[in-house]
């Protein structure tokens, strides 16, 4: 008897804390979420020096700090990131093994069906950028930096739209090796590491580029694939 309520109390000892946790990252999130609003309407495009004065203010107010720790907003993370904003269309994309963001790096992305559901699309919008990152973070320290150049998203785009491919998002062509179907039958597919610019552990700083990165990179396998999906809706 004495065990079963020795379990008892353990178990709403644990529900106890869950609701605390729960409770306390909603705090934190409409904080977030209340602060950038409050500043979005006024200023869409505050410089690096800005953004840190900002962050620098929030810092200050001790129950939320530990939200503001990472560098992803120091001058050169930032710059990394966001360098290439005029010639690419630029995604970001969170794990939590170096390992992971490593081989990502040297083998490419991996992606079910849409491309859209694991990587956030950013701008120099510096309040947009931090409410995604905020968001997203606890996902894991290393920001994956994906970047597809406007003139080839541009030019297979206009290809899907002129052979009305439905259905065909420009980073399913953007691929070397044929789709394979994973447990649940969901078609995996695989963006060359060309388009990996590098990631950035956000926590420390640490920036690691990938030497084979081109994000205008074209592959004949790309022409193929048109024809691939072209075939399947007109066969």
């Amino acid at each position: 008897m004495e065990i079963y309520l020795l379990f008892f109390v353990i178990i709403i000892a644990l529900l106890a804390y869950i609701v605390y946790l729960h409770l306390q990252l909603s705090k934190k999130n409409l904080f977030i979420d209340s602060t950038v609003r409050r500043l979005y309407g006024a200023e869409k495009s505050w410089s690096t020096e800005e953004m840190m004065s900002f962050l620098n203010e929030i810092r200050k107010v001790h129950h939320y700090r530990e939200l503001f720790n990472d560098r992803l907003f120091e001058e050169q993370p930032l710059n990394f990131l966001l360098e290439n904003e005029k010639d690419t269309k630029i995604f970001i994309h969170y794990t939590r093994e170096e390992d992971v963001a490593r081989n990502i790096l040297k083998n490419g992305f991996l992606f079910v069906d849409s491309f859209y559901k694991t990587a956030l699309s950013v701008t120099g919008d510096r309040l947009d950028l931090l409410m995604k990152h905020n968001s997203r973070k606890s996902f894991g320290d290393y920001l994956i930096i994906l970047c597809l150049g406007n003139k080839i998203t541009g030019y297979y785009s206009a290809e899907i739209e002129k052979n009305r491919l439905r259905g065909v998002a420009v980073e399913n062509v953007l691929t070397e090796k044929p789709p394979v179907k994973n447990e649940n039958s969901d078609q995996v597919y695989l963006l060359p590491n060309r388009f990996v610019k590098g990631f950035i552990n956000h926590q420390t700083g640490e920036m690691v580029s990938n030497p084979e990165y081109d994000p205008n990179y074209d592959s004949e396998n790309f022409r193929k694939n048109l024809e691939i999906f072209r075939a399947r809706q007109t066969g």
